[in-house]
């Protein structure tokens, strides 16, 4: 069965793109979604001198394995000044050391949000270029403005209909590159 892996590369524990990333896999269905917190696999910052002495780290070797066996992505990225946090490049650094492409050829939905009016439009552009060079198909890429008026908490969903059909449809897209 195929099964998406859902993440978002934030290290803080009251992420918006974490809370985002859980909104759209929920929309999917459960047994082909695993979602993981990309801080419960810490790792130290890459170094060329660190891989020669003591290898790759346990945990970018659980992460690769989980890229393996999963068929497809749904990953929700904040912007720091126009970039992926630190903790995701890390994450990217050390499994780019490890033989074949990092996304290995499947398909990727990539979101972003933030508070402010752009949404991480910048990141979101900065990561539909190189995810190709990464081994990922981008599907779609959704930018999510406003994030505290656009989300509402109690219903898990987003407020604007137009937006969550974008999400939906974009979701139903990643499923069928994935089968």
């Amino acid at each position: 069965m195929a099964k998406i892996l859902a993440f978002s590369g934030s290290s803080g524990s009251k992420s918006i793109n974490q809370q985002l990333v859980k909104l759209a896999a929920a929309q999917l269905n459960p047994s082909q979604v695993t979602v993981i917190d990309i801080r419960d696999y810490p790792m130290p910052i890459f170094s060329t001198d660190l891989e020669e002495t003591d290898g790759f780290p346990e945990n970018a070797t659980r992460l690769r394995a989980l890229f393996t066996e999963h068929s497809g992505f749904l990953i929700s990225m904040p912007e720091y000044n126009g970039l992926p946090p630190a903790i995701f490049k890390n994450t990217i650094d050390w499994i780019s050391r490890m033989e074949g492409k990092i996304f290995q050829n499947k398909p990727v939905l990539l979101l972003s949000t933030s508070p402010g009016q752009r949404g991480g439009q910048t990141v979101l552009q900065n990561l539909a270029t190189l995810l190709p060079r990464w081994g990922g198909n981008v599907v779609a890429a959704i930018s999510i403005a406003n994030f505290h008026d656009e989300f509402d908490a109690s219903n898990q969903r987003l407020k604007s209909p137009q937006l969550h059909e974008i999400l939906i449809s974009s979701l139903r897209q990643l499923e069928q590159e994935v089968s």
